[in-house]
């Protein structure tokens, strides 16, 4: 019922699929321009925002039209078609198989884009200024190199000073070295000695806790800092380590000046590097340019690919929506649906073989109904025959539930087949009592018997009225079903009947005697 739809998308997609391509190959066209025109000035001039224009109403077209497909699988989704989310995984499969590799691309073409376009202008300005900047880092270097091994001298000095002799050993250390400050504390950050130029202040400037740690930990610390008020400082820490196990370790700190000049023409080198930077952001124009270029390209080839995915994904869950619809039909069991095989691909064979088990299906069909008809007769003259046999007969399953119960036997019993069809013998008491000495006898029976045929006779009480019933039973073969059998009759009418016959001929032979009483009377 569904065929119309699937057929009219599959006309439907040439046109599509037409349009598409155009709109690809004119996507390919605008973007050769577009590269010819940055790389030709006076083209660029004069073409570069039409080719602009164009590009963006491309774009804008494959967009409206990857809309219009869109729109059209969320009108098959709602309405339920099959192959519609199909088509929908396709689709997103697609699109990310386009997505990933292109933004890859885009992003390596932009980095590998800004890094060209900064070959273009003269680096011999920008190596000169980062030149001048490496000097002044490798004086300040030396210099802080050079203040750090004067630190070690002094502390392997301090190692061996005696308590209350600090002082003086370090502010005699500190003029031999010419070091502007000296501070000498413990671990934790107190002051033990202290020495300074006249010209610092009475008051040292302590380390933070990071430095105090990481010295602790034997890890010596250098750094160029700027002091409040003071300007740019080396400040290095180093351990002074001590002798015996119980004393703590120390810390010296010694602070040097940056000299002036080199401040300055520092300052004056990085004011230029800086001034230099800003003069080469004009060239950021043209890496915008590159850049929208790059990212137009990117657009439209996603665009296209993904309004060719729609259209691929619409392709390939056609022929699997016309084998769902004929799966469908066969489900009902129409199997008078073939499938045409338009392909040689695997769409093809699998359209083939579908037609194939289409046929075996239907032959299998055939002789399942024909199987089925023969049996529902076999089993309403099974029922049948059971309904008018005057002996009663039960079927029983390995656990003696009661499975089948013939009208005959609800008779003898004075049983409703309702009230015991599928309990077992040991629960038939329960619900009705006069059932149970029958019950018992028979289960009894086939315990005690490891013979496939029984047979014994009982007596069984109905409504006040003693029945004997000759009662047969029989083990099923493993073969067919486990279960069990049993018949049985009431013979309290023959019985008595052979009673009265026999009763019938000692009253005949009584009067005869009475008759002739020379002849012995004989039962």
């Amino acid at each position: 019922m569904n065929r119309p739809p699937v057929l009219s998308r599959m006309r439907r997609a040439p046109v599509l699929k037409s349009v598409v391509f155009f709109c690809a190959a004119l996507g390919v066209t605008v973007l050769y321009l577009l590269s010819q025109a940055s790389a030709n000035t006076q083209l660029f001039s004069r073409h570069y925002p039409w080719l602009l224009g164009l590009s963006g109403l491309l774009a804008l077209g494959l967009l409206l039209l990857i809309s219009y497909q869109l729109w059209m699988l969320r009108g098959k989704l709602k309405a339920r078609l099959f192959g519609s989310k199909l088509t929908r995984r396709l689709v997103i499969v697609f699109a990310l198989m386009a997505l990933i590799p292109g933004t890859l691309l885009y992003v390596v073409s932009v980095h590998f884009l800004a890094r060209s376009i900064e070959s273009w202008f003269d680096v011999r300005m920008d190596a000169a200024l980062e030149g001048g900047l490496k000097l002044g880092r490798s004086v300040l270097d030396n210099s802080l190199k050079e203040l750090n091994q004067k630190a070690d001298t002094i502390a392997i000095s301090l190692v061996e000073q005696s308590a209350g002799g600090e002082v003086a050993l370090l502010n005699r250390l500190r003029e031999q070295y010419g070091i502007e400050e000296a501070t000498l504390l413990t671990s934790r950050g107190k002051v033990i000695a202290f020495s300074s130029s006249a010209r610092t202040g009475l008051l040292p400037d302590l380390p933070g806790p990071r430095i105090l740690r990481d010295v602790r930990q034997q890890q010596p610390f250098r750094a160029i800092e700027s002091i409040p008020e003071r300007g740019l400082y080396l400040r290095v820490a180093v351990p002074v380590n001590v002798l015996s196990l119980t004393d703590d370790i120390r810390v010296l700190q010694v602070l040097q000046p940056v000299p002036q000049e080199i401040a300055r023409d520092a300052e004056t080198v990085q004011a230029g590097y800086r001034d230099y930077q800003e003069l080469t952001l004009s060239r950021l124009g043209l890496k915008r340019i590159f850049g929208l270029t790059l990212t137009l390209a990117l657009l439209l080839t996603l665009l296209s690919a993904i309004a060719l995915a729609i259209i691929i994904s619409e392709r390939l869950s056609a022929p699997l929506s016309l084998l769902a619809e004929s799966t469908r039909a066969i489900a009902k069991g129409d199997f008078s649906k073939v499938n045409p095989v338009k392909s040689r691909d695997e769409f093809g064979v699998l359209t083939q073989s579908f037609n194939v088990m289409t046929r075996q299906l239907a032959d299998a069909s055939e002789t399942v109904a024909r199987r089925e008809m023969q049996l529902q007769h076999a089993k309403s003259y099974l029922e049948s025959i059971l309904s008018n046999l005057s002996a009663g007969v039960l079927a029983f399953d390995e656990r003696f539930c009661l499975r089948t119960i013939n009208l005959s036997a609800t008779f003898i019993l004075d049983a409703k087949p309702d009230s015991i069809r599928g309990l077992p013998l040991d629960e038939w008491g329960g619900h009705l009592s006069h059932l149970e000495p029958f019950a018992e006898r028979v289960a009894e029976e086939f315990r005690s018997t490891q013979a496939r045929l029984w047979e014994t006779q009982m007596e069984y009480t109905v409504s006040g009225m003693v029945r004997t019933l000759q009662v047969k039973g029989s083990r099923l073969p493993s073969s067919i079903e486990t279960g069990f059998v049993v018949v049985f009759d009431d013979i309290t009418h023959l019985i008595q009947a052979q009673r009265d016959a026999a009763w019938g001929e000692v009253a005949r032979r009584l009067a005869h005697e009475i008759k002739n009483p020379l002849t012995p009377i004989q039962l």
